[in-house]
């Protein structure tokens, strides 16, 4: 029998659609977009941003770093070109700062590499028709560390490589799945290390653009 093969729905191109930002999310379109957007005062000419949200008609604020800016408990969402209703939905709902995690399986305090541990707070939703814009069988969205960022504040580099040797021993009680499927909705914690006591939370899998959130 053939395996099956999985894909991430990816924020980015691929093979069949392509990813716009927009105030919600995200919008998966047969074509690539080209839009400029004013953003406190500096035009951006940033390609796959689109100037308002196509649900809601509200002004979308997109960073310099072609993050959508969102609050803590705000979700960003990914919208299928010609549909109403979002495909995907991530939220981060809080942000714990720690100096240290304990060991799994040891009991011991562990500190960050990098100089501060995140405790992420996080919800994601796939919906089941995700399956049938991608060629593969099985469609996901990736929620491990690895695909998450951080920065020191607005517009300022994203940071990544937070899914450090520390960042996985540490014992997170209620840890995130490292992946939503087509039809689920999960909920959970990630633990990311980070070099920032205090800035954004960005989640982006493809590095091309994604939502952020201050913490």
């Amino acid at each position: 029998m053939k395996p099956k093969n999985k894909v991430i729905a990816s924020i980015a191109a691929t093979a069949v659609v392509a990813a716009a930002v927009v105030g919600g999310g995200m919008v998966l379109e047969r074509n690539n977009v080209q839009a400029e957007q004013t953003n406190d005062d500096q035009q951006l000419n940033l390609k796959n941003v689109a100037p308002v949200d196509p649900q809601t008609g509200a002004r979308v604020l997109v960073d310099l770093e072609s993050q959508v800016v969102k609050n803590l408990g705000e979700a960003g969402k990914l919208t299928v070109e010609g549909e109403t209703e979002p495909s995907f939905e991530i939220t981060v709902k809080n942000v714990q700062v720690l100096d240290s995690c304990t060991l799994r399986g040891d009991g011991k305090k562990i500190k960050p590499e990098n100089g501060y541990f995140l405790l992420v707070d996080a919800e994601a939703w796939l919906a089941a028709s995700a399956e049938k814009y991608v060629d593969e069988e099985i469609a996901l969205m990736p929620l491990d560390a690895s695909v998450f960022g951080v920065s020191s504040g607005k517009n300022k580099p994203v940071k990544r490589s937070l899914d450090t040797i520390a960042a996985f021993s540490c014992d997170v009680s209620g840890a995130m799945d490292i992946a939503v499927g087509a039809g689920d909705r999960i909920s959970g914690k990630i633990m990311l290390d980070s070099p920032y006591s205090s800035g954004q939370v960005v989640y982006d899998p493809e590095g091309t653009g994604g939502w952020t959130w201050d913490y």
